[in-house]
């Protein structure tokens, strides 16, 4: 019995809830009057409520990963999916490029992580601009710059979001079709500029700006992966670099703390695909195949701004339906 009520005190520990005044200092949350503080107290509440029962669940064996508080707390889903996604609707002839076909290979790793090659630019935060799109695919071409031209760049991420669509609008939901005309975007555009000249400003400016003597970076095609393959995926990952996906996230996505994230249920919905990242990697924790992902919600999220996703459990949350990579 003493062994048991030690495993319950350390669980505890482990999974201390802040309450609403150190939230708000931690995150720096300010509020516009005392009906919208209280609004966000209520939402608060409410996910630290959910997240407490998901990681009884999690101590209990019956998870595979933890949730716990993160930035984001005092909003709902769908408020961060709508906050998150972005959209790309410029009408692009997708594909006028050559997509050259991947070609297996037989020297794929069983595990790779490619921050430890120095190839993985820093966690961005999109904040408040729909925009993960455009911040999933400027990771992915900083790394394959690194990796085959060994150039360290920052790129401008509002380069995308000004040109590819000049529609664009922060409040639009994440185009199907936004990986394709983005990577077609920046091959016809000859390029995608520095960041350092093209400053990322988080909202809808509306009048492209792009300079051609300030490209960062060009792509000569693109190509994908074919629907749901996460073999393909993983060839790819491990012998070529870097991957943009979109996938269906949910309330314990938004929350992930740690452990590898699975749901079976995650395609029940109707916002799938509701989100952009790019796996940086792959590998085995404790049984259970993983997707390294990096995020663009800053370091509070997950672990220092990755998740670990399910891998080799029938394309879980669609990892591998969308996933496309550019060729230098």
């Amino acid at each position: 019995m003493k062994w048991f009520l030690l495993l319950i005190v350390s669980i505890s520990a482990v999974f201390a809830s802040p309450d609403w005044d150190s939230f708000k200092e931690k995150h720096h949350k300010i509020y516009k009057n005392e009906k919208e503080e209280n609004y966000r107290k209520q939402i608060f509440l409410k996910n630290l409520k959910v997240i407490e029962e998901h990681n009884e669940k999690y101590a209990q064996g019956l998870s595979t990963y933890s949730v716990g508080v993160n930035n984001l707390a005092d909003l709902t889903h769908e408020e961060i999916v709508f906050w998150s996604q972005g959209s790309s609707r410029r009408n692009l002839s997708v594909g006028s490029s050559p997509i050259p076909k991947f070609i297996p290979r037989d020297d794929v790793p069983e595990s790779i992580d490619w921050r430890d090659y120095g190839v993985v630019t820093p966690i961005a935060n999109q904040e408040r601009c729909m925009s993960c799109w455009a911040f999933a695919i400027v990771a992915t071409v900083e790394s394959h710059v690194a990796i085959y031209e060994g150039r360290n760049v920052s790129l401008s991420v509002q380069n995308l979001v000004d040109c590819v669509d000049p529609t664009f609008d922060c409040m639009q939901d994440l185009d199907p079709k936004a990986l394709d005309n983005t990577y077609q975007y920046i091959i016809d555009n000859d390029g995608i500029d520095l960041i350092e000249s093209y400053p990322n400003e988080y909202q809808t400016v509306g009048s492209c700006r792009f300079k051609r003597e300030n490209v960062g970076a060009t792509i000569k095609a693109y190509a994908n992966i074919t629907e749901g393959d996460e073999e393909e995926l993983k060839a790819v990952v491990g012998t070529v670099g870097p991957v943009t996906v979109t996938f269906t996230t949910d309330f314990a996505w938004d929350f992930y703390h740690k452990g590898v994230y699975y749901n079976d249920d995650c395609m029940n919905t109707d916002e799938i695909f509701n989100h952009a990242a790019v796996v940086v990697g792959y590998g085995n924790e404790d049984g259970e195949d993983y997707w390294l992902v990096k995020n663009s919600w800053g370091t509070y999220f997950g672990q220092d701004g990755y998740i670990k996703m399910a891998r080799n459990r029938d394309n879980n949350c669609g990892i591998a339906s969308r996933a496309r990579y550019p060729f230098m």
